[in-house]
């Protein structure tokens, strides 16, 4: 949020040893010669990798007859998919019934079946071509036999003999028959195809030798590679392995295509080489947490640890993701030259190494010690000798984390944010004093009662971060935007697109935080006479188990997920999460809060147009920021769009899950200038019980000289006195001299109607007397005519004006909806009395 010194992503300069040949002796040291037994073949520098292996992600397609291998966890291959889809049947009974045309093009290196012609118990070996015949059998019947006798016939006749499998093609790893005395046919059209092209293809046996990465889903060979490369990716694959990383064949097979010709790992800048790599199968990742591994093994090489350099890794110092159970250790590094006193680096790179903690911890206090170190460097000495540092240094220190400022958007964060790292970095100091580091540090470098910042008031409009409603309006208009082209793991692009514009249709209609609707339970509806009611956890303030009324739309919008979402397949972890995890080894059993930020980014780039209702000089509606727009701003339009509907506050906390009414309270804040031009607008449409126009002379008079009852302004004069308390005729309001109401009273005046018409079949079935029905009956008539004379009103006036009526009998029920709220009665006990102990 506020980091002065941001954690770099990845290594920006790297480590390159003297001795080459040195390097590559060390590294042949530490691998493992037997890693892998069965799926690595080090004298062949060459991987196939086990199908049923938990950590190499490589799965068969799922249709029973079909032979596609792919990266895992994809169920179907794109061909089984796209018939499935179009199939009607389900997931399980497509892929035991689907029978996949043979006549399909392999995959290259794919098994095939065998020929069907037979003789004498003995089967043609060589592999189908078409027809259920293999190449020979089939030219041979279509050059002799295809005009006189069908193809059955043919096979039947004992005319030719089964055939013997040619050997493998000499491609490493490929299993397919020769067609030619070198190549299977795939691989010899690409040897003719390099020929026509002018690539210099050598011998066959060179040009397989360098072609051999483009194997099966499975497989990969790094002899291609220089000598060292080599021995740095087997180092890197075998740490990846190591730590319970997932093994890749084919990025790893991608990657190797992309590292030919360089010397070593160490010789090229990371950022820069990635940037030019293809995107896609995880490639550009792997590459990174490679050069990560040989950067730190090059240290060791050196005999370093892995904090002596200028460049922390963080993995190394085992800080775990802040996500829940913290499975996912962070990538990337910090700059500790940025902290310039080295007794304050060695204490901070000791606390990281001995301490356990997760990554937002670490950051927290990485950056808290960057701006005491530039505190301290301003002061004289520049803070370097622990033994001359006093109470002003401290107090320097304190001045400068009271100036931290957002890195989003340069505003002053928050006093929290600020105490905050100003007592992370004391606690380090501490942790120093107690492991005997700074044994030297007087006692006045240390905490005070007078270093503490004020309590800020509570700004006007606190809670204004809501998306504007008519903003949101624009963005549901382009909701078929979101998710278009958002990778998340092996999920189809359609399932993508479905599951994220649910979570925000949920995000947006029920005000939960983006981690409370990321989190949701695959079974989060209940259904009752009806009502809908969505089942939530409040994990900020660790409240399970909660209920939430929502609206049939939304719950039909979950439905139509649920559906969708018990299709398909999802980490295991994930199974009774709603939005699941992109995978297994992600630090979250469900979906990211981080990930449906980051979709919404995008998708609210994407969007053509987003209007504000500011207008510019010519009258224009001007640009949207659309900084604004994030996952957290639609529970603060949930929350602000109640409370301009007027709904109580009380009820407003009970739906906000608030535990103090005065954070409810913000929402419901309006300015002395908004409340001034929402009355100026609206003295001008008030009419009395009989319809006829009746404006107040000024907002004073509106104010003070009429008071706010249930359904409208009251203006006699006792009452006015007493605030709405002492109402002669109890609330008959339509009847009453003094009755003045206003457009902003609309709705609570619908509502009394509809409690009135039911208090008169209640007093109809209750056998009444007529005068009790005549009385209700005639209120009814009066408020009905009251609500339809302003109803009439404003609809004869220009669409401009009525948007400003509208606007401003929204601010209005706001402020009524906060006074009508009424706190709890106190008892007050006199000393003296029995109870006052």
């Amino acid at each position: 949020m506020t980091s002065p010194a941001p954690i770099i992503a990845d290594p920006v300069s790297p480590v390159v040893p003297l001795d080459l040949a040195s390097w590559t002796g060390w590294l042949q040291e530490q691998v493992d010669p037997l890693w892998r037994p069965g799926e690595w073949a080090q004298e062949a520098w060459f991987f196939d990798g086990d199908l049923d292996h938990p950590r190499t992600r490589v799965d068969k397609c799922r249709t029973t007859s079909c032979w596609t291998l792919m990266p895992a966890r994809r169920g179907f291959c794109r061909h089984c998919s796209e018939v499935h889809r179009n199939s009607g049947l389900s997931r399980e009974e497509f892929a035991a019934t689907y029978q996949r045309p043979r006549r399909i093009r392999l995959e290259q290196g794919a098994e095939r079946d065998a020929c069907v012609l037979e003789r004498d118990s003995m089967r043609c070996e060589r592999p189908i071509y078409t027809q259920d015949l293999c190449r020979t059998h089939y030219t041979s019947y279509r050059r002799r036999f295809s005009q006189t006798m069908s193809l059955e016939e043919w096979v039947a006749s004992g005319d030719t003999q089964p055939l013997q499998a040619r050997p493998t093609c000499i491609v490493r790893g490929c299993p397919n028959q020769r067609v030619l005395n070198t190549f299977c046919n795939p691989y010899y059209q690409s040897w003719e195809r390099d020929r026509r092209q002018g690539v210099e293809t050598g011998d066959p046996e060179a040009w397989a030798s360098r072609v051999a990465s483009n194997l099966r889903s499975n497989q990969f060979c790094l002899r291609p590679l220089e000598e060292a490369v080599r021995w740095e990716v087997l180092y890197g694959l075998q740490q990846r392995d190591a730590r319970g990383g997932a093994l890749e064949p084919a990025a790893t097979r991608l990657l190797v295509s992309r590292l030919g010709g360089i010397p070593s790992l160490l010789t090229v800048e990371p950022e820069d080489f990635a940037a030019r790599m293809l995107r896609g199968n995880n490639i550009v990742a792997q590459f990174r947490e490679f050069a990560r591994s040989i950067r730190l093994a090059s240290l060791s090489f050196r005999g370093m640890s892995p904090t002596d350099a200028d460049l922390w890794d963080l993995p190394s110092l085992g800080l775990k993701s802040a996500g829940l159970g913290g499975r996912r250790q962070r990538h990337g590094h910090v700059d500790a030259s940025a902290i310039r006193q080295p007794w304050l680096r060695e204490v901070l790179k000791t606390w990281a190494e001995t301490v356990s903690m997760k990554n937002d911890k670490f950051k927290r206090t990485f950056n808290a010690c960057v701006v005491a170190s530039d505190a301290l460097h301003t002061r004289p000495g520049g803070g370097k000798d622990v033994t001359r540092l006093r109470f002003a240094d401290v107090q320097a220190v304190f001045s400068a984390m009271s100036c931290i400022r957002r890195s989003d958007n340069g505003e002053l964060a928050s006093r929290k944010w600020r105490m905050d790292s100003f007592s992370v970095f004391l606690d380090l100091i501490d942790f120093g004093r107690k492991t005997d580091m700074l044994d030297g540090l007087p006692g006045s470098f240390n905490r005070d009662k007078t270093l503490v910042l004020p309590h800020e008031e509570t700004i006007e409009d606190a809670a204004g971060k809501a998306v504007p409603e008519p903003v949101i309006d624009q963005m549901d208009a382009h909701l078929h935007l979101m998710g278009a082209g958002f990778p998340y793991g092996e999920m189809e692009r359609a399932d993508i697109e479905l599951m994220l514009q649910t979570a925000y249709l949920v995000l947006r209609d029920t005000g939960r935080r983006p981690i409370e609707v990321a989190s949701l339970r695959l079974k989060c509806l209940e259904t009752r006479k009806g009502e809908n009611t969505l089942l939530w956890d409040n994990v900020k303030k660790r409240r399970y188990g909660r209920k939430l009324p929502i609206t049939r739309e939304t719950a039909d919008v979950i439905r139509t997920w649920q559906g969708r979402r018990r299709q398909i397949e999802v980490p295991s972890r994930s199974r009774k999460y709603l939005f699941p995890s992109i995978t297994d080894r992600s630090g979250f059993a469900h979906m990211e809060a981080s990930s449906l930020a980051n979709s919404m980014r995008e998708w609210v780039a994407a969007i053509p147009v987003l209007l504000s209702d500011e207008l510019d000089e010519h009258g224009a509606r001007m640009p949207f920021d659309r900084t604004l727009i994030f996952p957290y701003a639609f529970r603060h339009a949930y929350a602000q769009r109640h409370a301009d509907a007027g709904i109580p506050v009380d009820v407003l906390k009970e739906l906000m899950d608030h535990r103090s009414i005065v954070t409810t309270m913000s929402y419901y804040q309006v300015s002395l200038k908004r409340k001034r031009e929402a009355i100026t607008t609206m003295r001008r449409h008030t009419i009395d019980r009989s319809g006829r126009p009746a404006p107040f002379t000024s907002t004073t008079d509106y104010e003070a000289q009429s008071v706010a009852v249930p359904f409208g302004n009251c203006r006699e004069p006792s009452n006015v006195k007493a605030g709405g308390k002492a109402c002669a005729i109890r609330f008959q309001c339509a009847g009453c001299g003094f009755y003045r109401p206003d457009p902003s009273y609309m709705p609570a005046i619908e509502q009394h109607v509809n409690d009135l018409r039911a208090d008169l079949e209640t007093a109809k079935a209750m056998d009444a007397d007529d005068f009790v029905a005549r009385n209700l009956t005639d209120q009814i008539t009066a408020f009905t005519n009251v609500a339809g004379t302003m109803r009439d009103r404003l609809s004869s006036l220009p669409e401009a004006e009525r948007e400003e009526i509208e606007e401003a009998s929204a601010v209005l029920r706001k402020v009524r909806a906060t006074r009508d709220h009424t706190l709890l009665p106190l008892t007050v006990i006199r000393k003296g009395t029995p109870d006052a102990g």
